[in-house]
């Protein structure tokens, strides 16, 4: 039986979980592109940054390579990963504009992560927020871990990203 073309030769892109600290910690989300081959090609998530001469950290959206990007083995345990997008390579490229577009957004924002603050913004909100700016949608089935602030979406509710 021959595999189909255009399922192994689509691009795709995914939400990862990851838990922190072990099971039942809190939930890390991001987002990882992948090439017509399955191979792991680009990384987004949010990141809390110490910041010089301010005990209140900032959250920002990074982007880089997979191998230069992964969350430290020692404190995640990735738990589970869904696909949220298979298909030609132009739109792929067009979605991945449209999250860059959000990541520049969100960091010109110089937003504040406050842990206590279980409903504000954190690194899982601008995973959603990511998928938002997208045009897809976050997996249910990744609502179900301990994630804090995932539920935000960090733009505003007129926002449309040029590439769109």
């Amino acid at each position: 039986m021959q595999s189909d073309p255009q399922k192994t030769s689509a691009h795709s892109i995914h939400i990862l979980t990851a838990e922190m600290g072990g099971p039942g910690g809190p939930a890390h989300h991001y987002i990882m592109f992948r090439d017509h081959t399955g191979a792991d090609k680009v990384v987004m998530h949010g990141l809390a940054i110490a910041r010089r001469n301010s005990p209140v950290r900032a959250l920002r959206g990074v982007m880089g390579q997979p191998e230069s990007n992964t969350l430290p083995n020692e404190h995640f345990t990735g738990i589970a990963e869904f696909e949220i997008f298979r298909g030609d390579v132009k739109t792929y490229l067009q979605k991945m504009a449209m999250a860059v577009e959000a990541l520049h957004f969100i960091n010109a924002q110089n937003l504040n992560y406050r842990p206590e603050d279980l409903n504000g913004d954190s690194p899982n909100s601008i995973a959603h927020t990511l998928v938002t700016a997208m045009q897809l949608e976050f997996p249910e089935e990744a609502t179900h871990f301990w994630a804090p602030g995932y539920e935000r979406i960090i733009l505003p509710r007129n926002w449309r990203s040029a590439y769109a």
